[in-house]
């Protein structure tokens, strides 16, 4: 039976990177040296200490997963807005060049009049 508990503890330990996976083993050992010489009325306890840590160590990882997957799906998200945000930059460069030239095109189409408007504006007669 804690053959079982202890092959599915560690094939559900295998999608968790080993850096942020909690470690049990101090707790496992003492509860398994205490077990030995342990009376029967204790080991009943020991059995539910046993499973208790079991739980806990399937919570840990379940949260652990679920932190990994927020982290993961956190910084997708801020390298997405962040090349939305370069390309939205990129594109108001553009159109304000193309701005700049049309405004440059018209200007340098109504040079006549504008000049003839400045000129009289400034009080140079010709």
């Amino acid at each position: 039976m804690l053959l079982i508990l202890a092959l599915i503890g560690l094939s559900g330990c295998s999608s968790v990177s080993h850096r942020s996976a909690p470690d049990f083993s101090v707790a496992e050992t003492r509860l398994e040296q205490a077990y030995k010489t342990a009376d029967p009325e204790t080991r009943k306890h020991l059995d539910e200490a046993r499973k208790q840590i079991a739980s806990a160590k399937e919570l840990c990882l379940t949260n652990t997963e679920q932190l990994e997957q927020a982290v993961k799906e956190r910084n997708d998200a801020l390298s997405k807005a962040s090349y939305w945000k370069e390309k939205q930059r990129k594109a108001l460069k553009e159109l304000w060049i193309w701005r700049g030239a049309l405004i440059v095109a018209v200007l340098f189409s109504l040079r006549g009049p504008l000049l003839w408007l400045a000129r009289k504006f400034v009080g140079i007669p010709w």
